[in-house]
């Protein structure tokens, strides 16, 4: 039998170690999913803005406008007619995202859960740029998965929450801005910046006085309710949760693309829950007290 020599021992030893680095996981400073899980979380945890509860007057109420002879009229923001018929409605504190969930958050949602990488947008597919949902039914599940790693009651908002958010807890503002209205500075609204032909970073326009950015405007966000033209009229007071079945579900906000008639606080729109419509999202955490 040949012994092996000092070098072919050294040599074994050497392959044998190169097989076992190789099989390790990565070293520390590389990123994990693991440690991406961990930051999404944190981050969004960071960026819940709280919304303490109360009651306002939800729907189309109006502007004041002159007619010839000097008289005044209430006007409607909004030409649509399934958000006239005003009501009062309370809700309950909760937190909301200060920003739309961005494609860095989803990714990371959709590794963890085995889902495959949606590409739809892939030309503003940036990590912290507004993701396009798939469809409700994902959203949902990332809302759903935020609860799960938390431990938190996270959700998608319903209508009403995401109109009393927009709305800075329900005052009569018809934009979700710094100022409740369209400005130059503060208004993510097509038109006023030329090189604003898709979505931007959550930061790029300021907040509305409520500390939620781009509630006007950016991406259109699902809620978790479903759409009845006539729901307002005989919804309850005490935290709507919108029809028990439909056929479509509510968004609201409007897109960059969208002009100032489509990003009112006030109007609604609808999309089928199981179809990719270019809609982003925000998440809610439906406890009565801060959680940062």
């Amino acid at each position: 039998m040949i012994m092996p020599t000092r070098n072919h021992l050294l040599s074994s030893i050497l392959a044998l170690s190169g097989l076992i680095s190789a099989c390790q996981s990565p070293s520390d400073d590389a990123p994990t999913l693991e440690s991406d899980i961990k930051r999404v979380i944190q981050q969004t945890l960071d960026n819940m803005v709280f919304v303490k509860g109360g009651s306002f007057i939800m729907g189309d109420f109006g502007k004041l406008e002159r007619n010839s002879d000097g008289s005044q009229f209430l006007a409607h923001w909004s030409s649509d007619k399934d958000d006239d018929f005003l009501h009062r409605v309370t809700l309950d504190s909760f937190s909301i995202n200060k920003y739309e969930v961005t494609w860095e958050e989803f990714d990371t949602f959709s590794r963890a859960t085995n889902r495959p990488i949606f590409k739809e947008g892939k030309r503003f597919h940036r990590p912290n740029i507004p993701a396009y949902m798939p469809n409700w039914y994902e959203a949902k599940a990332f809302c759903d998965w935020l609860a799960k790693q938390s431990g938190l009651a996270f959700d998608m908002p319903t209508e009403a929450q995401w109109e009393y958010a927009a709305r800075s807890r329900g005052l009569n503002v018809p934009f979700g801005t710094n100022d409740g209205m369209i400005d130059r500075n503060g208004s993510n609204i097509k038109g006023w910046h030329v090189s604003q032909k898709h979505p931007v970073r959550g930061d790029f326009y300021p907040s509305n006085p409520l500390g939620l950015h781009h509630i006007s405007g950016n991406v259109p966000e699902y809620t978790k309710d479903w759409y009845a033209e006539g729901y307002y009229q005989h919804s309850p007071e005490q935290n709507p949760q919108g029809p028990d079945t439909g056929q479509k579900k509510v968004i609201r906000g409007g897109s960059n693309a969208s002009s100032s008639r489509f990003t009112l606080t006030i109007r609604r729109d609808s999309v089928e829950p199981d179809k990719a419509d270019y809609v982003g999202l925000r998440c809610v955490v439906n406890i009565k007290k801060r959680i940062n």
